[in-house]
């Protein structure tokens, strides 16, 4: 059996842009798809998700972290303002480098 062909109109065009000539893509598309199997198609059941996929983010940068992580820089900023107002600091001390947390 031939494979199905984009001029017949029976079947969908890859609708990827070619790099190398700047067009659509000339491949048909895979059964259900956009793509076709050269530009990313996959059957559903093979698509690696959550913690198998490898660019899976595990948690570290969730935005509970990133709540936490900012409360205790402002805690941090405001006890070394404490100390340097009430001079609690070795002499010639200077405050810690970096930027500031927005309170």
């Amino acid at each position: 059996m031939p494979l199905p062909n984009v001029i017949s109109g029976k079947t969908r065009r890859c609708t990827a842009k070619c790099k190398a000539r700047a067009d659509q893509c000339r491949n048909p598309a895979a059964f259900g798809m956009a793509v076709c199997r050269y530009h990313g198609a996959r059957r559903p059941e093979t698509i690696r998700r959550g913690a198998n996929h490898p660019q899976y983010r595990h948690g570290g940068e969730t935005l509970e972290a990133k709540a936490e992580r900012l409360e205790m820089a402002v805690f941090f900023h405001e006890a070394e303002s404490l100390m340097f107002a009430l001079d609690l600091v070795a002499p010639g001390s200077t405050r810690t480098r970096g930027r500031k947390p927005v309170m």
